[in-house]
């Protein structure tokens, strides 16, 4: 088995990340590391660690590449993912090996996850729900973004290659388009236990940084499945909306006006019918007094503070 992480800048959470791999009950694996031309301490941090781990380094290219180069250093006929600010609990390769052993038509498996902020608190629902809690047909993953987090997967290195590993050109989403792909491969296994620690770290500005509007993502998937994927499509830029929309009401609130105009301008990338981004771009431009008067209770309250 090959442990997969990719990291750029992550010198403050990797050790946590390895450490729960380290404290795994099964310990037949390799973890190998790609660096995406970290600009911090992460590669003096990983250097303590000598030949327990295999680092590759690139120049920054984005998550998707850098998950890539990993597989491409890496041995194991099955590949766990792991992003290095999350972490795994004890048995959780343990159970995932003990599943797909047990299945060998299954290409792919992933388990349900405890969400975490910064400082590891517990603090938001899962978005695994009653009727998403089962391994998904092709059919229900065309129909709505399928709760898979990429740190609960493990899968079969041939299925990974036959559907050509994650689209580099996806700075975002991503994850969406490569598990289409892998299902196209075979079936998956769906585990309830929360067996990863999964980091919902500050939105903004990472939200804008990683995104590349919808064109790129939705171009790849009306090619592939075509109507098909129109319950897909709708429930990514619904999604997106949301995501978008909420840092920029999070920055309103916090006084960056800057930072939430911007959100609220990228949301009409999306959405140019979301008629709340344009009266929230105008409240931006609005002294704070009357910004109060017009916003709810949350805008009032940190406005005040």
């Amino acid at each position: 088995m090959s442990v997969i992480v990719p990291v750029y800048n992550g010198a403050a959470t990797i050790e946590r990340a390895l450490k729960s791999v380290f404290d795994q009950t099964f310990t037949d694996y390799e973890i190998v590391i790609c660096d995406d031309g970290s600009t911090d301490d992460t590669p003096a941090v990983l250097a303590k660690y000598g030949d327990k781990i295999r680092v590759v380094r690139q120049p920054n290219r984005g998550l998707p590449a850098a998950r890539n180069a990993a597989v491409a250093a890496s041995r194991g006929e099955i590949l766990a993912l792991i992003d290095h600010d999350d972490e795994w609990l004890p048995h959780k390769l343990e159970l995932a090996v003990a599943a797909m052993h047990a299945d060998p038509e299954a290409v792919l498996l992933y388990s349900d996850k405890i969400v975490v902020n910064h400082v590891g608190e517990e603090f938001r629902l899962s978005e695994v729900r009653p009727e998403t809690a089962h391994a998904p047909t092709m059919d229900e993953m065309l129909a709505r973004i399928w709760p898979i987090t990429p740190s609960t997967v493990v899968m079969r290195r041939d299925a990974f290659e036959r559907a050509g590993g994650f689209c580099e050109q996806l700075i975002s989403a991503e994850d969406i388009h490569f598990w289409l792909l892998m299902r196209e491969q075979g079936h998956f296994i769906y585990l309830p236990e929360k067996l990863v620690r999964f980091t919902y770290g500050q939105v903004f500005p990472k939200v804008l940084n990683r995104d590349i509007g919808p064109t790129a993502i939705v171009e790849l998937i009306r090619a592939r499945y075509g109507t098909r994927a129109d319950g897909l499509v709708k429930n990514f830029i619904r999604h997106r909306v949301r995501m978008i929309a909420n840092a920029g009401v999070i920055e309103m609130s916090r006084g960056n006006m800057k930072g939430a105009r911007r959100c609220f301008i990228r949301v009409l990338r999306y959405d140019p019918l979301y008629l709340k981004s344009y009266t929230r771009i105008a409240r931006t431009f609005l002294p704070a007094p009357i910004r109060r008067a017009l916003g709810g209770k949350a805008s009032r309250r940190v406005d005040a503070s």
